[in-house]
C-alpha cells in the first residue's frame, strides 16, 4: 500500500509582487476620470451663480452664450468619463494617448471658457462682479488641482491656458486695472507655480496610493489562490483518507471474513470465542455455542456441480445471518460447517434458536446446473459453557453433539448437556 506524499502548500511571497506599469497607468486614468466626473458635476454651481449675479448687468444673449459654452464643456467632461469607465479594461489600456488627449481637450476648453468670462460677461469696468469672476477663476485653478493634479502634464496645460488666457483678457479688456496693479502678473505666475508644486505632490501621492491598492489586490489574489490550493489539498487528503479507510476496511474484511460466503473466518471466530470464554470466567453469565453441518453436502457437489455447492453455502450463510441476533457471531468453521456464538444465552434458548434455523434452511429451494430443484438440511450441535471450562473443551462438547445429531439421522438439533457421557442421550 503506497503512502500519500506530503502535499506542497505554497508559502507567502518573499517580496511584494511586481506591478506592470501599464496596470498603474490604467488605474491612474480611472482615478482621473472619476475625479473629472465629480468636478464637472460640481462645476454647474458656479456657472449658475455667475449667470444669476449678472442677470441685470449683461445682455441676455451674451450671458446665455457664455453659459451655454460652459455647460457644453461640463457635459463633455461628464460624458467622457462615462464612456471611459464603462468600457472594458482592455479598451482602457488600448489607446491611452487618445484618452489623455480627449481629457486635455476638455480641460483646455474649460480653462478658455472661464478665462473668456472676463470678456463675454464683463463690462470692461472694474466692479464687484469683475472681482467675483476673478475669484472664481482663481478658485477654479485650485479646485481643479484635485481632479487634474494627478497627471502633471495635464494640469500644467490646463493651468497655463487658464493663467495666460486670464492675463491676456485682463491686459486687453482691463488695461487701466493692470497698469495700476502690475503685480497681478507676478501674483498669478507665483500662484500658478505654487499650484504646480502642489500638483507634483498630488501626482506622487496618487501614484503611490494606486500602487498600494493594486499591490493589495495582487496580494489578496495570491492569498485567495493559496487558500484555494490549500482547500484542494485538504480535499485531496480527505478523498485519499476515505480511500485508505475503505481499503483498510476491505482488507480487514478479507482478513476476518470468508471470501466465498462472507461469514467470519475460523481464526477470527476462535479468537472471539476465547475472549468470550475468559470474560465469562471473570463475570459468569450464560454462554452457548451452535455448530452447524450441511447434510450430505458432498452429494450436492457431485450431483449438481461445485458452482451449485458454492451457491448453497452462500444462501445458507445469508439465511443464518438473518436468523441470528445482532449480538451473536456467525462464522464458517470449515468446509460445510458453520458456528454460532451466542452470548447471554442459556442452553434451552440456544436449542430453540437452532431449531428455528434448521427449519428455515430446510424450507430453502435450490436449482442445480441441470435445472433440477432440490433442498438441503442441516444438523446442529449445541452446548452451553460450564463453569471453569476452557474454550477447547466447549468446542469438543459441541462437536460431540453435532456428531450425535449426524449419527442419529441428521436434520436435527442435539445438545450436549453438562455431565452427559460422550454419546448417551444425545439422540
Amino acid at each position: 500500500m503506497s503512502l500519500l506524499p506530503p502535499p506542497t502548500i505554497p508559502g507567502p511571497p518573499a517580496t511584494l509582487p511586481s506591478l506592470a506599469e501599464e496596470a498603474v497607468q490604467v488605474r491612474v486614468m480611472q482615478e482621473l476620470f472619476k475625479r473629472t466626473r465629480e468636478s464637472a458635476l460640481v462645476g454647474f454651481l458656479p456657472v449658475g451663480l455667475i449667470v444669476w449675479s449678472h442677470w441685470d448687468a449683461q445682455p441676455y444673449a451674451q450671458l446665455f452664450l457664455w453659459a451655454g459654452l460652459a455647460c457644453a464643456v461640463l457635459v463633455l467632461r461628464m460624458a467622457l468619463p462615462h464612456f471611459y469607465l464603462r468600457s472594458t479594461q482592455a479598451r482602457q489600456a488600448t489607446h491611452p494617448r487618445l484618452w489623455y488627449g480627449l481629457e486635455w481637450l476638455g480641460a483646455s476648453a474649460l480653462a478658455l471658457v472661464w478665462a473668456g468670462s472676463l470678456t463675454m460677461v464683463g463690462s470692461g469696468q472694474v466692479d464687484p462682479l469683475f472681482y467675483l469672476r476673478l475669484i472664481f477663476i482663481i478658485a477654479l485653478a485650485s479646485f481643479m488641482l484635485s481632479a487634474l493634479g494627478i497627471v502633471l502634464r495635464l494640469y500644467a496645460g490646463f493651468l497655463a491656458l487658464l493663467v495666460l488666457g486670464t492675463l491676456y483678457q485682463l491686459h486687453t479688456s482691463y488695461p487701466v486695472f493692470m497698469r495700476e496693479l502690475p503685480i497681478v502678473d507676478l501674483a498669478l505666475a507665483v500662484y500658478a507655480l505654487m499650484l504646480m508644486v502642489r500638483s507634483r505632490g498630488e501626482q506622487r501621492r496618487t501614484r503611490e496610493w494606486v500602487r498600494a491598492r493594486l499591490t493589495q489586490r495582487l496580494l489578496l489574489d495570491q492569498l485567495n489562490q493559496t487558500i484555494q490550493q490549500e482547500l484542494q489539498v485538504h480535499e485531496a487528503l480527505r478523498r485519499k483518507t476515505l480511500e485508505l479507510e475503505t481499503s483498510n476496511r476491505k482488507l480487514g474484511e478479507l482478513a476476518t471474513r470468508d471470501g466465498l460466503t462472507g461469514a467470519l473466518r475460523r481464526g477470527h471466530v476462535e479468537g472471539e470465542l476465547r475472549r468470550m470464554v475468559k470474560a465469562q470466567q471473570r463475570r459468569p453469565t450464560d454462554f452457548s455455542v451452535q455448530l452447524i453441518d450441511i447434510d450430505f453436502f458432498k452429494r450436492v457437489n457431485d450431483v449438481h456441480g461445485h458452482a451449485t455447492g458454492d451457491e448453497v453455502l452462500r444462501r445458507i450463510t445469508a439465511q443464518a445471518r438473518q436468523e441470528v441476533r445482532a449480538s451473536d457471531l456467525f462464522g464458517r468453521w470449515g468446509g460445510e460447517e458453520f458456528i454460532v456464538l451466542l452470548p447471554d444465552t442459556r442452553l434451552e434458548q440456544a436449542m430453540e434458536a437452532a431449531e428455528r434455523l434448521r427449519l428455515s434452511i430446510q424450507r430453502l429451494t435450490f436449482r442445480g446446473e441441470d435445472g433440477q430443484e432440490f433442498g438441503v438440511t442441516v444438523s446442529i450441535g449445541v452446548a452451553q459453557l460450564e463453569p471453569d471450562e476452557s474454550a477447547d473443551d466447549l468446542i469438543q462438547r459441541v462437536d460431540k453433539a453435532l456428531y450425535a445429531a449426524k449419527h442419529h439421522g441428521r436434520n436435527r438439533v442435539v445438545a450436549h448437556e453438562p455431565g452427559q457421557s460422550e454419546l448417551a442421550g444425545l439422540a
